[in-house]
């Protein structure tokens, strides 16, 4: 089999274009459409959601709850400054079986990133696995992209993004309460003990105190299940 691999895309106008995947090192793929939606049909088991990236007009497409775990890592991962689902397809010079990644990201230093997602149960271990893997490691080389394979996420600290990716959003953000908390945050304390001894409104402070949890300018145990009534947050690397 030759071991070029092209690439199926869509410009910025919206029409498929396919070149081989070397070509594509200048290709802005996390700012176009995707090449693939998930099927629709009665009895799909599969859950598709779309999951809105922060302060963004574009939705990423989720074709499983596993592939929407994903989509919260990438939002949640400082290094990554945009993401796209679906917006390349993959295959081997002369074939016509096609792979398409669920996300291409960008990153903050401009490096681009192909993320797949490990099949749970005994697909993980199957041939067809494999020949995915390989078929995706050969373009990230050929193009110069990562290749990062995201296994299943049930930890403590996966819950914990799930929980406050509904306060990742700028509008929750507030510079002058933001000041005030990083004040009442400077030893570690109780998350509600400091939402009420800042003295301001309760339900807005907690939500810009949640933001800055999110945002990595206040600081808690992610190994610990959050639980505002009773989880320390800090400002300070050294704190406990």
């Amino acid at each position: 089999m030759n071991d070029l691999v092209w690439a199926q895309f869509r410009s910025s106008a919206g029409r498929l274009i396919e070149r081989p995947v070397r070509q594509l090192c200048g290709e802005k793929l996390e700012e176009r459409a995707g090449v693939w939606e998930p099927p629709r049909y009665r009895g799909r088991r599969a859950i598709t959601t779309w999951w809105r990236p922060a302060d963004r007009a574009g939705h990423a497409g989720c074709a499983t709850l596993g592939a929407l775990e994903a989509a919260i890592s990438l939002e949640f991962d400082p290094q990554v400054a945009s993401f796209a689902s679906w917006p390349v397809r993959l295959s081997w010079a002369g074939s016509t079986d096609g792979y398409v990644p669920e996300f291409f990201a960008r990153l903050c230093d401009g490096q681009a990133r192909l993320l797949v997602r490990r099949p749970t149960g005994g697909a993980a271990a199957g041939d067809a696995w494999g020949r995915t893997l390989r078929l995706v490691t050969a373009a990230g080389e050929q193009a110069g992209w990562q290749v990062r394979v995201h296994e299943g996420d049930d930890s403590v600290v996966a819950r914990n993004r799930q929980r406050l990716a509904r306060y990742r959003h700028d509008r929750m953000a507030c510079p002058d309460t933001a000041r005030v908390l990083h004040e009442m945050f400077a030893r570690p304390r109780r998350f509600d003990g400091g939402i009420q001894a800042s003295g301001l409104p309760p339900l807005p402070t907690a939500a810009c105190g949640l933001h800055l949890i999110w945002r990595g300018e206040l600081l808690i145990d992610w190994n610990r299940p959050f639980v505002p009534g009773r989880s320390l947050a800090w400002t300070h690397e050294e704190a406990p």
